[in-house]
């Protein structure tokens, strides 16, 4: 019964999360069909048979048997699979008479709609707190430097406090990595503490991907939690305690310490931290692999203005994100299997995350409409992407395409997505435990 229980959650989750995800993104469409006059036969909050609404002008509004997300049928609209007869009008506010730029932002304003549930979804969970790395805000004292980096260049040491920044008070982590990213191949003014001394140091900072810049300096690691009863405390760790080297290596993160004091056995391992000013190394022994310590997280609850801004910020570095993980797919990069997950990969997160808690809910929420919205914009028909691209295409040429070549583009295009829901599909079943046995 907790199987059927748990498949059921699960299912239900599945339904409300597409459902919402889905229906924003027709509803992206509709908006800017609407806004140029075209005609809207059907706005419908789901598949397949009408259950009930109501009729306002030429479109009706309907609520839909299979509660999967929905769909908006457009006068004259190409590929139309929708069987209903709705005779167009002839008039003029027929999707194709329309011209190209206003059928274009049609299509775009979908994957736009999901970047803004992206971003509604983000402000709440914003608004109602939540967890996020204590370095983001934490004082900007650096942890580690990458040899040979243009931070290590210029002499900045691991303890040192960056007090100004290109001629601004240094705030918090935040501030002065975004301050780096955007100043790629460019003489950077650093003043750090060192000590009781003030110094000031010129930092070259060099280009990494996506014409980001970087010097090669991490945040000082912080605890956040010391166990009660654990070798840490044994030892003396005590919390907001900075690490600056496990095991005579630095760290990048807190996420580099677990597997170093895994690799340490039960044999003593050194713990170089930073308290204030003062540096101590302490000797720990790990027990069962652990030393009993965690990660230092603030719970981060902001204003309505300040939440939006959180929350545009982090759509679009999760955006940023899902095209780097697209562009890794596409050159082999990242097994496919692994990185993509289909219908039930998706009812599992979503069922977990409803029992999780609404925060959690609403993050799955969020960054799904991210991956909609991104893989909606693939130049691949029948997909948003597939059309935008046909149209870009006849604004240059200044003529429309020949019907054959955007029929074979189109049927190429709708094998390739079955191909890829099959494959997905296929992965999906074989990471569940007891069918992978069965699958090749």
């Amino acid at each position: 019964m907790d199987a059927i229980g748990s498949f059921a959650n699960s299912t239900v989750a599945l339904i409300v999360v597409l459902g919402i995800i889905i229906f924003f993104h027709e509803s992206g469409h509709f908006l800017l069909a609407k806004a140029f006059g075209m005609r809207v036969f059907i706005f419908s909050f789901g598949f397949g048979k009408r259950l009930f609404g109501f009729k306002r002008g030429d479109t009706d509004y309907r609520v839909s048997l299979i509660p999967l997300g929905g769909y908006v049928k457009l006068e004259g609209e190409p590929d139309d699979v929708i069987s209903e007869d709705t005779t167009p009008r002839g008039d003029g506010n027929d999707f194709l008479s329309r011209p190209r730029w206003q059928r274009l932002l049609v299509y775009v304003a979908g994957p736009a709609m999901n970047a803004v549930l992206a971003v509604l979804t983000f402000t709440i969970i914003f608004m109602l707190g939540v967890g996020v790395p204590g370095v983001r805000y934490d004082v900007p004292t650096i942890g580690a430097i990458d040899p040979g980096s243009p931070g290590s260049a210029a002499g900045l040491e691991p303890g040192d406090t960056i007090t100004r920044f290109d001629g601004e008070v240094a705030q918090d982590w935040e501030q002065v990595q975004i301050g780096i990213l955007m100043r790629p191949n460019r003489d950077i003014a650093i003043e750090v503490q060192r000590g009781t001394e003030r110094l000031m140091k010129t930092v070259r900072s060099r280009m990494i991907e996506e014409r980001l810049g970087d010097i090669g300096v991490f945040p000082l690691v912080r605890i956040g939690q010391v166990s009660p009863g654990s070798p840490a405390e044994a030892a003396g760790l005590k919390v907001d305690d900075g690490l600056l080297r496990v095991a005579g290596q630095p760290l990048q993160s807190f996420a580099d310490v677990p597997a170093k004091v895994r690799a340490a056995g039960e044999s003593a391992i050194a713990f170089e931290i930073l308290r204030g000013s003062e540096r101590l190394t302490l000797n720990i022994a790990p027990r069962e692999g652990r030393v009993g310590i965690s990660e230092k997280f603030l719970i981060k609850k902001f204003g309505f203005v300040r939440a939006v801004k959180e929350a545009g910020r982090e759509t679009w570095d999760r955006t940023t994100q899902m095209v780097g993980l697209l562009k890794q797919l596409l050159t082999f990069r990242v097994a496919a299997k692994s990185a993509l997950s289909g219908p039930i990969g998706i009812a599992q997160a979503a069922g977990e995350a409803a029992r999780t808690g609404v925060v959690s809910l609403l993050f799955l929420i969020a960054l799904l409409s991210i991956s909609v919205g991104v893989l909606n914009l693939f130049p691949m028909a029948p997909l948003d992407g597939g059309h935008i691209a046909v149209l870009i295409a006849e604004m240059v040429i200044r003529r429309d395409l020949p019907e054959k070549a955007k029929i074979v583009f189109m049927n190429a295009g709708f094998v390739l997505i079955m191909a890829l829901m099959v494959f997905i599909l296929y992965s999906d079943l074989s990471k569940l435990p007891w069918l992978s046995r069965f699958l090749p």
